[in-house]
Parts: C-alpha cells; sequence; structure tokens
C-alpha cells in the first residue's frame, strides 16, 4: 500500500461515512417534518370542531375562519359577510353533504379546510378556515430543517474526516516507518556488504594459490566484518523499536551498562592503542530498555574511538548531575566544531575527521533512545580538543 491508496481509502471512507450520516440525517427529518405537519393538521381539525360546537350565529367567527349554516326546514343559506363570492359557493356546497372534513381551493389559489357538522335541531353548520398559515409553518419548519440537515452533513463531513484521518493514520505512521526503516536498512548495510563481499572474493581467490595458514589475518578480517555488519543490523532493529513503542518500564543501572559496555569496547580500542575506562561510583538507575541503553553508549564510545588517534583516550563517566543521570564520553581526539552539533546528529551524517567504523546512523540512534526514555544527547567539544557526548537521562 503506498500512500495513494492510502488517500484513496482515507477519502472513501469520508464519503461513506457523509453519506450514510446524511441519509440519517434526511430520514430524521423527513419523520420530523411529517409528525410536525400532522400534529398541526389535527389542531386545526379540533380547532374546527370546537368552532363548529360553540357557534351560535355566522357573525364572529374566529380571525381566518368563516361560518354558514343552514336552518333547519329552509334552503337560505347564511354566511359571514366577510366571505368572497367563491368562498360563499364552497360552503353552500359544503352544506349540502354529509358531516365530513375535507380541503379545497377557494379561488386565486386560497386553499381552505372546510368542516360540516350536523345538529340534533336539524341545521346544518360550515366552517372554512385559511389554510395560507398552516401551510407557510410548514414551509417555514421544512427551511429549518433543510438548513438543520446541511448543517448537520457539513459537520459530518468534518467529523468523518477527522475520523478518516485517525484511522489511516497508524498505517501511514507504520507506511513511513517501513519506507524509513528500507531506506536506512539499504543506506547502512550498502558499505559493509560491499567490504564483505570483496573481502570474500579475495580470500577465496587467494585461498587457491596459498596454505590456510596464511589465511589467517584475512580471515579475521572477515570475521570482522561481519561482525560490523551484525553491529549495523542490530542498530537498525533497536532504532526502528524506538520509534514505533515506548521502551519498558524497568529499573535500570546506568553504571553497570557502562562498565559493560567498556569491558566489551576494550578489546577494540587496545586494537587502536587507545586508552578506554569507565568511572562510575555507586548505581546510577533510570527507567527503560537495556538492550536500547547499551547499544546507545555503545555507539557513543565507539564514535570516540573512532575520532581519537593512536595513543588517546576515551573516559565514560556515569554521574548524578540535577536530579538526572548523564554518562558523558569524553575523548581527547580530533574534536569537533560546535556549530555541527545539529548536523551531527542527522541520520547518515558523518565528521569531517576520524575513522570510525560508524555507517551515519549512530548518533542518531543515541539520540532517539535519549527522546524514547525522556532524556536527551548533549554535544560539547572544540576543533583540536576532543568531544564530549552526553546522555542524560531521569533518575528513578
Amino acid at each position: 500500500m503506498d500512500e495513494a491508496q492510502l488517500n484513496h481509502a482515507r477519502r472513501r471512507s469520508v464519503a461513506q461515512t457523509a453519506a450514510a450520516i446524511g441519509v440519517i440525517l434526511l430520514l430524521v427529518g423527513a419523520l420530523m417534518f411529517v409528525l410536525s405537519s400532522r400534529q398541526e393538521s389535527r389542531a386545526l381539525d379540533a380547532e374546527l370542531g370546537q368552532v363548529l360546537t360553540m357557534a351560535e350565529d355566522v357573525d364572529d367567527p374566529p380571525p381566518g375562519q368563516v361560518l354558514a349554516r343552514r336552518a333547519t326546514g329552509t334552503d337560505a343559506v347564511e354566511v359571514t359577510g366577510s366571505a368572497s363570492p367563491t368562498l360563499v359557493g364552497v360552503l353552500e356546497d359544503a352544506l349540502r353533504r354529509q358531516p365530513t372534513r375535507y380541503d379545497t381551493d377557494a379561488g386565486d389559489d386560497h386553499p381552505v379546510r372546510v368542516q360540516v357538522e350536523h345538529r340534533v335541531d336539524g341545521s346544518r353548520w360550515a366552517v372554512a378556515a385559511d389554510l395560507a398559515p398552516l401551510r407557510q409553518r410548514q414551509e417555514q419548519l421544512g427551511v429549518a430543517l433543510l438548513v438543520a440537515e446541511l448543517a448537520g452533513l457539513a459537520g459530518a463531513l468534518a467529523a468523518a474526516a477527522l475520523l478518516a484521518r485517525r484511522a489511516v493514520a497508524p498505517l501511514a505512521t507504520a507506511l513511513a516507518l517501513q519506507r524509513r526503516f528500507v531506506a536506512d536498512a539499504s543506506h547502512e548495510l550498502r558499505t559493509p556488504l560491499t567490504v564483505l563481499h570483496t573481502r570474500a572474493q579475495l580470500l577465496l581467490r587467494r585461498a587457491r594459490t596459498r596454505p590456510p595458514e596464511q589465511l589467517t589475518d584475512q580471515l579475521e578480517q572477515l570475521v570482522a566484518d561481519t561482525r560490523a555488519l551484525g553491529e549495523v543490523v542490530e542498530d537498525l532493529l533497536v532504532a526502528a523499536a524506538a520509534e514505533q513503542q515506548p521502551p519498558p518500564d524497568t529499573v535500570v543501572d546506568l553504571a553497570e551498562v557502562a562498565r559493560e559496555v567498556v569491558a566489551s569496547m576494550s578489546v577494540y580500542a587496545r586494537e587502536r592503542d587507545i586508552e578506554l575506562r569507565v568511572e562510575a561510583t555507586g548505581a546510577a538507575l533510570v527507567r527503560g530498555a537495556r538492550a536500547a541503553l547499551r547499544r546507545a553508549l555503545t555507539a557513543l564510545v565507539d564514535n570516540a574511538v573512532g575520532h581519537v588517534a593512536v595513543g588517546g583516550h576515551v573516559t565514560v563517566i556515569v554521574r548524578h548531575r540535577d536530579g538526572r543521570v548523564a554518562a558523558d564520553v569524553t575523548d581527547d581526539g580530533v574534536g569537533l566544531d560546535p556549530a555541527e552539533a545539529d548536523r551531527l546528529l542527522g541520520r547518515f551524517a558523518h565528521g569531517t575527521d576520524g575513522t570510525g567504523r560508524r555507517f551515519g546512523l549512530g548518533l542518531a540512534l543515541v539520540q532517539q533512545v535519549a527522546r524514547a526514555h525522556g532524556g536527551s544527547l548533549e554535544v560539547g567539544g572544540a576543533p583540536g580538543h576532543g568531544a564530549t557526548f552526553t546522555l542524560l537521562l531521569p533518575a528513578c
């Protein structure tokens, strides 16, 4: 899955969610409109029925209504004086019907509701109510519901976009991490694999013409190259783990870890005639992943050894500082320009001097591990006067 597919999936999710919410809003709005319209219609029917029950003459109907009466034993019809001729005809026709209720038109697009009642005295009554106010209220209700639905749909689009972004974000993050890991692996492994392949070819060629005892040095170099390749792979895995998940909440003695790192790196330092020592008094407890912290200190020591001349010194000092634990890796090597500190902490960055075996991920790895543990990496030094890298972590 690439970025284009993720964007397509996000847009499709937004469209589907918004469509579902839009349909629900439409159904709810339609239901509200029907129920409200029926309620108002029933209220008008009840009002007309009450008017017919209480009417004694046709001269004083409620506003917007017209009364008509046909007395017992006569064809004469009395109608409210304000009624139009067309409405008079409608009421006269209504009085000929059985008790009923219906809507009709009184001319000039003037809808009315007519209700007819027969009284026990033999008289017939009819009332006509103007339906324009009812229709107007229904239109206003429809417009209000439409505006509410459009606003709800806009909100649904925004909510769907937010939810889709949050839903797809983990996939995008995973894709970015995957691409970054592949890029890191390609960059980090290219050089050591090339060296390893070349050395193996030379060893195979010489093995055909030389006795085995003369190949010991080349075999040792081959073993060293494979060990370096394994360390690069381990750095990559630690870096990936530091990005994807927080470190475990376990207590780690950083002083003990520093002594282990110095012990494991002492052989490498002696080969270069470099004095490597550790200064740590008492425990220096922090919380985190022991393996990641060990790799971070190993990267700092490796970086220092690679930038110190023959006969130089590298010291690892673990101490408490302002309520935190600091691991200083100090050397008297080529030093560095403080202005380049930020650049050197970037991925695949290289110093201008030194012969270390790092291929560009070491210091970036240390910074990642430090941040994952709630700490930081400080850089100090000057050209020609050595450098100090400090891993600073919260103390337990």
